[in-house]
């Protein structure tokens, strides 16, 4: 068939191609089937007419043998075919025809079904004479047994298929493989089109990207390279420009699968399919057969393969199906490393320009959304204020504490309390041993006697020096006897106030000896505390006397205790090898249910400020940092 002739001498012989269109069927097919039914017809006797036919590819029965020894039986059993081509089971129709010999004629009508699927593959019709009924049965069961032979054949084809299915799977990945096995984009577009022309018997295949809708002509198969303004690359690019426009492979000259198609469904060929630039490209080359293939990727056209292949073997509707599955399957594997050669500069521009084109294009609903809530989110940071509290251990100390210590060396005789006991003022609280200081009073009072007897004496005898001394002897031991009894009256050591005793417990020590000096008790104030706040470094410049605040207490976790920052100590500690410096807090209330050495934590409200600002301090403090110990 040739498209260089016009329409009206292509409607001139579009008649005769249909009424030849049986001899698309297989000629092998064909001769396998007339010589079976002619073997049937030394088989079967009085078999006087009979025809096979099998259905195509396109769901069309086609006659593929026939008998027509008798033309009105033939007539008469083609009719019937076509009436009962839906028929489940075999058919056996009497036909009224007359016979010298009182013979009878029956039509046999055989389905041929797959038995798995039920599906129908053939049809045959005989038109036989038979005496009697047993005659009848012969012949049909004889024509019963002869079936399996159309079911083998089918079979046969089956298989045919199926092996050029695994060879066509079989090129598809090891042409994929040797794509992509090639470094970069260029080479592996060159050795697709290389393997192409290889596996068709191709004289040159085509590579073209399709961009601002035309075809830019990229890679040729066995070449590099080529001028930009051929006469052949315009032709080309506009054979891949005709068949993308048209969305559909184009073989020139068409096919004979495509041409059957088109009469089974009696549309013109010509109409279908515009193959003006095929037909030059063709001319150009010497009458080559021309076949072109569109290439889509995510449902975009992203170019065109032209294959030319000789004149006097045109491409198949198998080899164009097998080159369309095969740049399929390469196609995203090519795209990735075209891609993926691109410079850096540019798939920075691209990705941005996708994302932003999914952003603001249709669909993404999901990604509309995030935006929104993030601008949402944003607009409320930057706007939205609130109260920036600082944040700090804290520990519950008294204001006050007064040491309870041992006035001289001795012993314990009794302790009346301990820590945790509360007291009040006067109360006895610890009890020294005082025999020995009883003694030692004794003993300055019987100098004291002894003294005054002497003055006595001196006295009465005007012994004027004697008295001198005497009376400094007196006012030492008058001295000594004010020691001694100061000494018993701090024997027992008393609450200097109300509060309570916060450190000691003499009760495990009574009878030891104690030291001038040591520190046997503590004693607090009641409702006397001060709150030890440790500030990071990082926020001792927030703060500033007098700002209150809120206390929260481990032990007291549901009560608020309020607070006013009342100094700034310039004392640190460390911490997890932190720097922590230490301020102090006074309530501004009194409260029952505390106890020194509570710790909790403590919230000084600073000011008001924005939340993106309270939330983000700490990075943008240390981001501070980094830039400065980096460029300051």
């Amino acid at each position: 068939m040739n498209d260089g002739l016009n329409l009206s001498e292509w409607q001139a012989s579009a008649g005769d191609a249909k009424n030849n269109a049986v001899d698309l069927i297989h000629n092998e097919q064909r001769q396998y089937y007339q010589s079976w039914l002619t073997g049937q017809q030394k088989l079967i006797p009085g078999l006087q007419a009979a025809i096979v036919k099998v259905m195509d590819d396109t769901s069309v029965l086609l006659t593929v043998a026939n008998l027509t020894d008798n033309l009105e039986l033939y007539n008469a059993v083609s009719g019937l075919t076509e009436q009962l081509d839906n028929t489940q089971q075999a058919q056996i129709s009497s036909l009224s025809t007359t016979s010298a010999e009182n013979l009878e004629t029956f039509a046999l009508i055989y389905p041929v079904r797959i038995h798995s699927s039920q599906q129908l593959i053939a049809i045959v019709a005989m038109a036989v004479q038979v005496q009697n009924q047993a005659e009848l049965e012969k012949a049909m069961a004889l024509l019963q047994y002869s079936i399996a032979s159309i079911e083998v054949l089918n079979y046969q084809n089956q298989l045919q298929q199926l092996n050029l299915v695994h060879a066509g799977m079989s090129e598809r990945v090891d042409i994929l493989a040797r794509v992509l096995s090639e470094p970069d984009y260029q080479s592996a577009a060159v050795r697709l089109v290389t393997e192409l022309a290889v596996l068709f018997n191709c004289d040159r295949v085509s590579l073209g990207e399709y961009k601002n809708n035309r075809s830019r002509l990229k890679h040729l198969s066995h070449s590099t390279q080529f001028g930009k303004r051929m006469n052949l690359v315009q032709s080309i690019e506009q054979v891949m420009d005709e068949c993308i426009d048209q969305n559909q492979s184009i073989c020139y000259p068409l096919s004979t699968a495509t041409v059957k198609s088109h009469l089974a469904a009696e549309v013109p060929v010509i109409d279908s399919v515009i193959t003006l630039a095929h037909r030059r490209l063709s001319e150009h080359q010497g009458d080559a057969c021309v076949l072109s293939i569109p290439l889509y990727l995510e449902g975009n056209s992203k170019g065109a393969l032209v294959l030319e292949g000789n004149p006097d073997v045109p491409f198949s509707d198998y080899q164009a199906g097998l080159c369309q599955s095969i740049a399929s399957l390469v196609m995203p594997a090519l795209e990735d490393k075209r891609l993926n050669d691109r410079a850096l500069l540019i798939k920075i521009l691209s990705s941005a320009k996708r994302q932003l084109g999914r952003l603001l294009g249709a669909g993404y609903l999901g990604r509309k959304l995030f935006l929104i809530a993030l601008i949402g989110m944003s607009y409320f940071l930057y706007t939205a204020t609130g109260s920036y509290r600082l944040s700090a251990d804290a520990r519950l100390e008294s204001a006050i504490q007064r040491a309870i210590v041992s006035p001289y060396d001795g012993y314990i005789q009794t302790a009346q309390a301990r820590a945790g006991d509360r007291v009040e003022a006067g109360d006895v609280l610890v009890r020294l041993d005082n025999r020995d200081m009883h003694l030692e009073r004794l003993k300055w009072l019987s100098e004291k006697s002894k003294l005054n007897r002497q003055y006595q004496e001196a006295l009465a005898t005007h012994d004027r020096a004697k008295i001198n001394i005497i009376n400094a002897q007196q006012g030492q031991v008058a001295a000594q006897l004010e020691l001694v009894g100061s000494r018993l009256s701090r024997a027992e050591l008393k609450a200097p106030f109300d509060g309570l005793i916060v450190s000691g417990d003499l009760s495990q020590r009574l009878g030891s000896a104690v030291n001038k000096g040591e520190v046997l008790l503590k004693v607090s104030p009641d409702n006397n505390y001060r709150i030890s706040l440790l500030i990071k470094e990082s926020r001792i410049a927030d703060l500033r006397i007098g700002q209150k605040g809120s206390l929260y207490l481990s032990a007291l976790p549901e009560t608020p205790f309020s607070f006013a920052l009342s100094k700034i100590t310039p004392l640190t500690e460390t911490r997890d090898g932190a720097s922590y410096y230490v301020a102090e807090g006074e309530f501004t209330q009194q409260f029952d249910q505390l106890q020194p050495g509570m710790e909790g934590i403590g919230k000084i409200s600073i000011d008001e400020r924005k939340l993106v600002e309270i939330w983000s301090r700490e990075g943008q403090e240390w981001l501070r940092l980094q830039i400065w110990s980096w460029w300051g």
